[in-house]
């Protein structure tokens, strides 16, 4: 049998097994699994409360694997399912007392804040206008302009605004940098003649280089991405290469709630 399983959002991955608890959207169960190995990467996984059925009878056997329910999974959601249920010291409810005021409505909010975005790329100049375009026809753009949900600069370098979610350890949340990338002008003249069309949400994922650097980070300005296309009314997801730069390594493997009220205390203005 192929170790080889497809998944529709992560394509063609290795086969893993886990027990049905921690099957999409369980979080916060715990993670329990043999060290991995480079023969597997992998290892059968189950949540805290089939881990007392393995303590309990020593270990796995043909009767106690009866008392437990496989799934299968594709390598990619064995580890989104790692990252939803692992414990931690901090969690999310933690944040829960937090108050910070946001910086668009100048309104007071409490709990944690997981969305903080750029309004331009990097490469904008100060000196420029957004403008605002009701009607997005390519062959009419100007040769420089921004919108809420794309740039041009000089007629020849083109940007997308989209998000990158970062899994947040222990719960089945994310935290979302809305940043832009850039685009090729044969991808952007594409997803310009599709602006409208919900159809747009098949094009494959376009090669893109992030625009924006992030402070938070060592330099985040040009990692390489892939812009995923949504329908008209969501902006696109950006799937980051896997790489050892921190980013990268909290997109594959989370953010720990820790970190989100580090990035939270150093974003906003005002807390308490």
């Amino acid at each position: 049998m192929s170790d080889k399983i497809h998944c529709d959002t992560h394509g063609e991955t290795q086969r893993a097994f886990v027990c049905s608890h921690l099957v999409s959207p369980s979080a916060g169960l715990g993670f329990n699994c043999d060290e991995p190995t480079k023969d597997n990467l992998y290892p059968d996984a189950w949540c805290d409360d089939c881990n007392l059925i393995f303590q309990t009878h020593q270990g796995w056997n043909e009767e106690t694997e009866k008392l437990v329910s496989i799934k299968l999974l594709c390598s990619g959601c064995y580890e989104l399912a790692r990252v939803r249920n692992r414990r931690t010291d901090v969690t999310l409810e933690d944040l829960g007392n937090l108050r910070w005021k946001c910086h668009t409505c100048e309104e007071w909010h409490s709990g944690p804040c997981v969305d903080f975005s750029f309004g331009a790329p990097t490469h904008w100049s100060d000196d420029d206008h957004p403008l605002e375009l009701t009607d997005l026809e390519a062959a009419d753009l100007p040769p420089t302009f921004l919108t809420e949900d794309i740039c041009v600069i000089n007629g020849g370098h083109f940007f997308i605004r989209g998000r990158i979610h970062l899994p947040i350890i222990g719960t089945a949340e994310t935290f979302r940098w809305g940043v832009w990338g850039s685009l090729s002008k044969d991808n952007f003249g594409k997803l310009m003649s599709m602006w409208d069309d919900p159809k747009r949400a098949e094009l494959p994922p376009m090669f893109s280089w992030l625009s924006n650097n992030i402070q938070h980070y060592p330099d985040t300005l040009n990692l390489k991405m892939y812009a995923h296309i949504k329908e008209p009314w969501d902006r696109p997801t950006f799937e980051l290469e896997p790489t050892d730069h921190p980013l990268s390594q909290e997109y594959y493997h989370g953010i720990s709630a820790e970190r989100v009220k580090q990035i939270m205390t150093a974003e906003l203005r005002e807390t308490e």
